[in-house]
């Protein structure tokens, strides 16, 4: 079992170091929201005069909710509520995201700004933008995935659920013949092969989920650069 892992890891191996000798792999860091966007908007930039041929794939599990810089807590949190009240109100401006109020601990997260639309609109028109649509309720999925392809404009939403991550997504898209699919790992692809489709999720998947993603998202952007 040792050995078979290790044989994973060296191709794997293998493959990283060859896209870092060609070039073809940029790496970047960011661990705030306003980092991500702020990459993402120069990014847009530079890909730009690439125009159909670019695609963004926006795999990121960014927050829903955020801390506004101008909100963030510079020192400890004062247990003292007069104490704290009166420190803050000495500086002005808006109120710490953190603060004491009647006794308890109260924080106030912001909304993650809306740049979706802006990628579609402005930053990156041409290109063909992929979302992801994270769930727990398999009733709102599709209707979730719909809607935000609907409200944004793009081209292409992956709606998974959060139990059944590993082994399925569902692709809503115009592109689609049937504006739906959904991509399983099978069971026989559990262990190493192909056929019906498989009714348990298992963190132990021979071919990973994304293994059968990526090329169905390469026949798409195909047919995304083909239309006129």
């Amino acid at each position: 079992m040792v050995g078979e892992y290790q044989a994973r890891m060296r191709e794997v191996l293998r493959e990283y170091q060859a896209v870092k000798r060609e070039g073809t792999l940029l790496l970047l860091s960011y661990t705030t929201v306003n980092e991500y966007v702020w990459l993402l908007r120069a990014l847009a930039g530079v890909l730009r005069p690439l125009g159909k041929k670019a695609l963004f794939y926006l795999a990121a599990a960014v927050s829903d909710f955020y801390v506004p810089q101008d909100r963030m807590i510079e020192h400890k949190i004062q247990s003292g509520e007069d104490f704290g009240v009166q420190q803050q109100n000495g500086k002005g401006g808006p109120l710490p995201a953190a603060r004491m109020r009647d006794g308890s601990l109260i924080l106030e997260l912001d909304p993650v700004p809306k740049f979706l639309k802006t990628l579609v609109d402005e930053w990156a028109p041409e290109a063909m933008i992929v979302s992801f649509k994270l769930e727990t309720d398999p009733t709102l999925l599709i209707k979730k995935a719909r809607y935000a392809l609907e409200r944004y404009q793009h081209h292409l939403v992956i709606g998974n659920l959060l139990a059944s991550r590993t082994w399925e997504v569902v692709f809503v898209s115009e592109l689609l013949e049937g504006a739906e699919k959904w991509i399983r790992v099978s069971k026989d692809d559990k262990k190493g092969g192909s056929g019906g489709l498989a009714t348990v999720a298992d963190e132990k998947n021979e071919v990973e989920i994304e293994g059968l993603m990526i090329p169905e998202v390469q026949r798409l952007h195909r047919r995304f650069m083909a239309a006129s």
